[in-house]
């Protein structure tokens, strides 16, 4: 009996795996565009995806003042042009201060918790290029990679992203959604109006 309960468990693992190495496989396509995706919660956490609901209540905040929505507190403290061009393009960052008031720590992400915005009304979603970037170039303490995790009643400071966006590009909204534990709690965005003179080098501090 133990020896046939054992040959099940391991003639699963086997198709598992197989499974998986047929996933892996499969090319994706290049020009496939990255959409905002939840990161990991609990599946009682997570409210049903509204998408009608996305971003309808819109908070206008000022660069380097904390905003309080959904037991958060969230503060932009600087958007970050590192000076890496590829292509007449420039790779941007932002520089963030986040609390977390409730019991319960949770991850947030770039991709699905913020996105610029154009004048035209164009969204613009993370992109790894710049992350592996960032991973190079900025010291490890200073810069965080997708998910981050918000401590319990605690804060996290530092920079995530980032996004590619035209070299002349000055002029954009820095988009933020305070989804806090629940990754689909979107109806709130908090958006910051962002001029050339807003743009700024990074700390010396915080490079390698």
């Amino acid at each position: 009996m133990k020896k046939t309960k054992l040959y099940a468990l391991l003639l699963a693992a086997v198709l598992t795996a197989s499974a998986s190495a047929g996933c892996l496989g499969k090319k994706q396509s290049s020009t496939t565009t990255p959409q905002p995706r939840p990161t990991h919660a609990a599946d009682d956490e997570r409210s049903p995806i509204d998408l009608s609901s996305i971003g309808v209540n819109v908070i206008n905040g000022e660069l380097g003042t904390m905003v309080s929505e959904n037991d958060t507190d969230f503060t932009l403290n600087a958007v970050v042009d590192p000076g890496m061009r590829d292509e007449k393009a420039k790779f941007i960052f932002f520089d963030i201060t986040l609390r977390n008031n409730t019991d319960k720590e949770y991850e947030l992400s770039t991709l699905n918790n913020f996105y610029i915005e154009l004048p035209a009304g164009t969204k613009l979603y993370s992109e790894v290029r710049t992350q592996l970037y960032a991973g190079s170039h900025f010291k490890d303490d200073k810069y965080f990679v997708d998910p981050f995790t918000i401590p319990s009643n605690g804060q996290f400071s530092g920079l995530v992203g980032g996004f590619i966006l035209n070299e002349d590009m000055n002029e954009f909204n820095v988009c933020f959604f305070p989804t806090g534990k629940d990754p689909n709690n979107k109806k709130t965005v908090i958006k910051y109006k962002i001029t050339a003179d807003n743009i700024t080098a990074p700390d010396a501090s915080v490079l390698k």
